[in-house]
């Protein structure tokens, strides 16, 4: 199960593993239009 930590230290957990986009578009659609990469393990990754 996923546990996204966001910069303001809350966590957000997942059922299934999802992407940037799918990440983003859960936290806000104006998020999710804007996304263009996120950092994974300290590595930048398409928002794909």
């Amino acid at each position: 199960m996923p546990i996204i930590t966001l910069p303001d230290g809350t966590e957000k957990s997942f059922d299934q593993p999802l992407n940037v986009f799918e990440v983003a578009k859960s936290i806000g659609s104006g998020l999710a239009k804007a996304t263009l990469a996120g950092k994974y393990n300290g590595a930048l990754v398409d928002g794909a």
